[in-house]
């Protein structure tokens, strides 16, 4: 008679992570394109050859491309038949449009935040602040934009409206990434910087009302500054003659 099998558990390997998953090949692609853009290893007007970009990754071209399509949706990144992507600069009409929405967007979160911030969260902005602050230089970078995005991004997670949080990341992200700094004034900085003060008292005070005011004339302000750079580029590229028809 044969013998019957022994019935146990199956071994199993646990996860050192449960419930966590590995980010994708071309979610790891698409965040490390993004930080090239932080960092300026990538800039607008910029022509992306995947095959580079992909073996410079250290993986295969499929989850660029993947990437690339993605950021392209989110307005990063643009693509031409044949000819591959690259980096479309903010022009004047689309800033102008972003900030238009911006404004809608922040004065209605930063009215929420004013009435739901504690002190562990004013505490955290207050940091971020400082950090912001604490980078200067005679000219704008992108290190001190990206950081003036994580005070507004901060600010805009204590409301707790997610669609609205992700909104105002997808603005900044147009903005700011495809924004070369150095054409903001340099005179934005100690603005900025006191305005973020006054934005800090007005939610420590739990004023929706006032915060509102604070964050509609320093978007404004910033807006102004930006469209002034964007302006100047245009009549500049309008006026530039080459070096050589002087010389005819």
């Amino acid at each position: 008679m044969p013998q019957a099998k022994k019935i146990g558990k199956t071994k199993t390997t646990k996860s050192r992570n449960p419930g966590k998953t590995a980010p994708s090949r071309a979610e790891v692609a698409y965040r490390q394109i993004k930080r090239m853009l932080v960092v300026n290893q990538l800039v607008a007007g910029q022509k992306i050859r995947y095959q580079d970009l992909a073996e410079k990754l250290q993986m295969s071209q499929t989850p660029v491309i993947h990437a690339l399509t993605r950021l392209e949706i989110e307005g990063l990144a643009q693509s031409e038949a044949n000819k591959g992507f690259f980096i479309p600069e903010l022009n004047l009409n689309e800033a102008r449009e972003l900030y238009e929405v911006r404004i809608i967007i922040e004065e209605f979160l930063v009215q929420e935040a004013a009435r739901r911030i504690n002190q562990e969260q004013l505490g955290q902005l207050g940091r971020i602040m400082q950090e912001h602050a604490s980078i200067i230089g005679e000219i704008y970078t992108r290190q001190r934009l990206w950081l003036d995005a994580r005070v507004h991004l901060a600010l805009a997670s204590f409301s707790g409206h997610a669609v609205g949080c992700s909104a105002l990341t997808n603005i900044f992200d147009r903005l700011y990434l495809r924004y070369r700094p150095e054409r903001l004034s340099a005179a934005r900085m100690q603005e900025t910087k006191n305005e973020h003060q006054l934005l800090l008292a007005a939610l420590t005070a739990h004023d929706p009302e006032q915060a509102a005011i604070v964050i509609r004339e320093h978007v404004v302000r910033g807006q102004k500054r930006m469209l002034a750079g964007l302006r100047e580029d245009d009549q500049f590229r309008k006026s530039f003659t080459p070096w050589d028809s002087d010389w005819r």
